[in-house]
Order: C-alpha cells, then structure tokens, then sequence
C-alpha cells in the first residue's frame, strides 16, 4: 500500500475509536423496570420482521437512542413508521442452548443492535401513521408488494426461498428447514450476501446499458445499488458489498484499475469507523471472511484442483467454495459447533444455479405489479428450480454423516488458525 492509504486507514481508525468512545449510545436505565408493566410511546423503526407464528418489531421509544424488540402476533397489521403505545412486561434477553449445544449470546446478539429490551404480546396501539423516513417507507412498500407478488404464483416454502435469495428475507421458514440450511452449509444463501448483492449490481448495469451511456448508467447503478439494499435491510453483509460494488463501479466511471482486495478492506474500516460495533456482527465477520476466501485463497486452492474440468466454469465453482469455506469454518465452528461435511456437494451442486434462479423469481415479483397471469411463466421455471434447490438441501442434509456437532472450539484455535491462513497467503513463493 501506499503511504497515502496507510493514512487514510489511520485515520478511518483514528474515528472509530472516538466513535466507539463518545459517540456510542449507552443503555437506558430501565432495569428497576423490568419484570414490571410498562407504558412506552414511540416509533416502528424498521420493517417489520414477519415469521410463522409472531412478527418481531423494532421499537424505538420517544427520548431515547436504543431500540427494543417487541413481539407481537401477526395479524397485527403495522408498518414502519408508525407511532404507537405499546402496554406490557418489559424482559431483558437471555441467552439460550442451541441444538448442536452451544450457548448463543441473544442478549449480545441484540445488544450490537442497539436492543437492550424485550416486550412479548403487549397491547399495541397505532397512533398514527408514516412518521419516519418517506424514502424507507416507499422502498419497504415496494418490498413488501414484491414478496406479495412472488407469493401468488409461487408456493411456500419455494417461495420463502424466492424472498430470501432476493431480498434476504428468512421468517418464513420453520425451524426445521432452517437446521437443514445450516446443517448442510448452505444458510448464506437465504442472507442477503455480497454474491446476491453482486449479481443484482449486474443486472442492473445491463439493463441501464441498453438506455443509457455508460456515464448515466454507472451513476444511476450507483444509485439504485444503495437504495436496494436499504430496502432489503441494511444487513452488514449488504451494505460490505454494496460499498464494494460502489467501489468498482466508481472505478469503471473514472477509468481507474479495481483492486477487490483493496476494495474488500476500505469497506470494512469505513463500516468500523462509522459503527465499531459492527467488527463483532458475527455476519460481518463472515461475509469479510467469505470474500477474503474466494479474493485471496482461490489462487491457492486452484492448483489443486487442476483435474476438474474448466468447461461451464465448474473449476472456479468448486475452488471457490473450497476457498470461502475453509476462511470461515474456524468462526462457524467457534459460534456454532457445527461441522458440515457435506457443504461442499451440496453448495457446488446449487451455487450455478442462483443466478438464474434469482433471474426467474426476479421477473415473477416485477411483472406481478402488471399483472399476475403474465407473470405465471416466469413462476413456473422459477418453481422448478426452487424446488430442485430446496430438495437437494434436504437430501444432504438427511444423509446420517451431513454434520458433527463439536461442542468445544477455542478462541485460541481460532487465532492459530488465522494466523497459519494469513502466512499461508502473503508468503512468498518461488
């Protein structure tokens, strides 16, 4: 790197330490509260997380900095936006025991959310309503009308997975399903990731191509990538590739080489400068890890592999899923303790077919707000390969050898093992 770089690194650190020390809300003081009922007025902040048997809501109340969580049944129809009074037992999150045995930090989970609170089925009243940002409102509008409109023409579960590889949206799925994603190494795909992000990025370059000159269409890229992933959450793992692809359109704008490496890490300081909570997300951490994989371990990994074939890209397909795989699995192991032995198979087998699965579910949710009927043909391919998705999902992941559960991983191993992957990388060779 350059000494121009350096600095400019410095400094992105420089502001997340005074962000992390100043700027940093603290928790509210409502601990003689809990346990007790309480009455809070405030805001819908966010869209409403919508599951099979309840709907989580971000609630910001009036004065403060920090969020609660409010759960609440679904058939409560409420939006973003809107002020209500909320009446109930005020909880704190607990920490609780998952299936493969390990604690899972809910209360830190939540905490780097800026959630410090819980009300479960209190009694909501709506005040009033479009109280927050007109330009979030409208995009949650059109997301929910999309959702709506993949829904009649295709199916649950295909079509909780049509949401999920699109806009990242996952509440629909039962417990089970989730498991089988998990077990088989392949819930990244219904988490809204760089690799979606990406391939959304270039759809809309080649449709503005067809109107525009390259100028007009960069910038209206740049524009519609930012607001597309506002819409779809704001997830870190969205908006790390968002600034990525920002990054690379920029430089096809200026007419400027695009380093993805380089790109990869002023991504990642300028989200800790603005939020230092976000280097413990555990989804940044491996959307980070993910593409510092595939950027930096597939050259690796390649050699490797010379005995597959190159034809339809299956020899870049399966070395980067190797690469990713192995950058990750020292944090899944830490956080989860689940060892999937059959991810690989199970994501070379689907991997080549979510761009063109996104392609078909993508069509089905914008020619619904013409009308559903054109949108029918579309909804049918599209249910093929959801389907062949969801049942392969389900074949690895009813194998009796899927995973092992490794209930004890150190942090320190986690450290060795970085350590050996980053020497492994940056060594010199002959």
């Amino acid at each position: 790197m350059s000494k121009k770089e350096i600095v400019i690194i410095f400094i992105l650190i420089l502001i997340a330490f005074v962000r992390f020390l100043f700027f940093i809300p603290k928790v509210p003081t409502y601990s003689e509260a809990v346990g007790k009922n309480v009455e809070v007025e405030g805001i819908i902040s966010d869209a409403p997380d919508i599951r099979l048997s309840n709907q989580h809501l971000i609630f910001t109340p009036n004065g403060q900095e920090t969020d609660m969580l409010l759960i609440a049944s679904k058939d409560i129809e409420i939006s973003y936006g809107d002020k209500i009074k909320i009446k109930g037992i005020l909880e704190e999150p607990e920490n609780f025991i998952t299936t493969s045995g390990k604690e899972f930090n809910y209360k830190g989970y939540l905490a780097n959310q800026n959630i410090y609170f819980i009300i479960k089925n209190g009694d909501i009243n709506i005040i009033s309503h479009n109280n927050g940002n007109f330009i979030k409102s409208f995009l949650f509008k059109i997301r929910n009308a999309f959702i709506k409109n993949i829904g009649q023409v295709i199916l649950p579960p295909e079509s909780d997975l049509a949401g999920g590889l699109i806009l990242g949206v996952r509440g629909g799925f039962d417990s089970d399903t989730r498991d089988e994603f998990i077990s088989t190494g392949t819930i990244h795909i219904i988490a809204l990731s760089g690799y979606n992000v990406t391939i959304v990025a270039e759809w809309i370059m080649k449709i503005f191509k067809i109107f525009f000159s390259q100028f007009i269409s960069i910038l209206l890229g740049i524009i519609v990538i930012i607001l597309f992933i506002i819409m779809a959450g704001a997830s870190s793992t969205s908006i790390r590739a968002g600034i990525m692809a920002v990054i690379a359109l920029f430089a096809r704008m200026t007419g400027r080489n695009y380093d993805a490496g380089r790109a990869l890490f002023i991504a990642a300081l300028v989200m800790i400068a603005y939020n230092p909570r976000v280097i413990i997300d555990i989804s940044f951490q491996l959307s980070f890890l993910a593409t510092f994989g595939v950027l930096f371990i597939t050259p690796k990994v390649i050699n490797w592999i010379r005995f597959i074939p190159i034809k339809f890209g299956l020899r870049e397909l399966v070395s980067t899923t190797i690469a990713a795989t192995l950058s990750v699995l020292p944090i899944l192991l830490y956080s989860t303790g689940i060892l999937s032995l059959v991810s690989l198979p199970a994501n070379i087998l689907i991997l080549s077919f979510i761009p063109i699965t996104m392609f078909f579910s993508f069509m089905v949710g914008i020619l619904g707000f013409v009308s559903p009927i054109l949108s029918l043909p579309f909804g049918f391919i599209s249910h093929l390969l959801l389907s062949y998705i969801l049942f392969t999902i389900h074949f690895f992941a009813s194998l009796p050898f899927a995973s092992v559960i490794i209930p004890s991983f150190s942090i320190i191993f986690i450290f060795i093992i970085y350590g050996f992957l980053l020497w492994w990388v940056f060594r010199k060779s002959n």
